[in-house]
C-alpha cells in the first residue's frame, strides 16, 4: 500500500456511538479502514465515519427524514458519512431487511455502503446515480468518474420525482 493512502486513511476522523464498547469499535474501526484502503481514489480530507448503533439508527432516520431502509448516509456539508452497525456485525432481524432491499449477501454490505457514500463525498453529492456509478467504479479497481454529476437530480429533485411518479403530485 502506498504511503500515500495509509496517511490519507489516517487524517480520516473515525467515531463510535457511545453505547459501543472500545474494543468493539477499534475491530469495526479497522474493517472500516480496511474497506478504504482497497479504493483506487483519493478520499475525502477531514471527513468524520461515524459508527451507529442499529437500536438508534431508526430514531435517527426519522429524526432527519431520510429513507429507513438505508444503513448510510452522508452529510456533505459537515463531511460527515454515518454508518449503521448492522454494517458490521450480523444481527439477525435488520441484516435480513439489509440483504433483502439491497439484493446484495451480507458479507457485501459495508463495501456497497461505503464505496456508494464515497460516491458521493468524492463527488461532491452528485445524486444517487452518480454515487451508484461511482461506487461500482471503485469496487472494480478503477479510478472514480464523476463524469456529469451536476446532471444527476438533487435529493429533493429524486423526491418530487418520485411523488410524481406514484401518484402523490398531479402531472401537468
Amino acid at each position: 500500500m502506498p504511503p500515500g493512502k495509509v496517511n490519507a486513511v489516517a487524517a480520516q476522523h473515525f467515531i463510535c456511538d457511545a453505547g459501543f464498547d472500545r474494543q468493539w469499535c477499534l475491530r469495526q474501526v479497522a474493517k472500516l479502514m480496511a474497506e478504504l484502503m482497497r479504493y483506487p481514489a483519493d478520499l475525502p480530507a477531514h471527513w468524520s465515519w461515524v459508527i451507529v448503533g442499529s437500536g438508534a439508527w431508526q430514531p435517527l432516520t426519522q429524526k432527519l427524514r431520510l429513507d429507513q431502509r438505508s444503513p448510510a448516509f452522508t452529510a456533505l456539508d459537515k463531511r460527515e458519512t454515518f454508518l449503521e452497525e448492522a454494517l458490521f456485525l450480523p444481527m439477525p432481524t435488520r441484516t435480513n431487511e439489509l440483504v433483502r432491499d439491497l439484493h446484495v449477501p451480507f458479507d457485501q454490505l459495508l463495501s456497497i455502503a461505503v464505496s456508494h457514500e464515497l460516491g458521493h463525498a468524492i463527488c461532491h453529492g452528485g445524486g444517487e446515480a452518480t454515487a451508484k456509478r461511482v461506487s461500482e467504479q471503485l469496487r472494480s479497481g478503477k479510478r472514480p468518474d464523476c463524469g456529469n454529476a451536476m446532471k444527476s437530480p438533487s435529493r429533493i429533485e429524486e423526491m418530487y420525482l418520485r411523488s410524481r411518479l406514484s401518484g402523490l403530485l398531479p402531472l401537468r
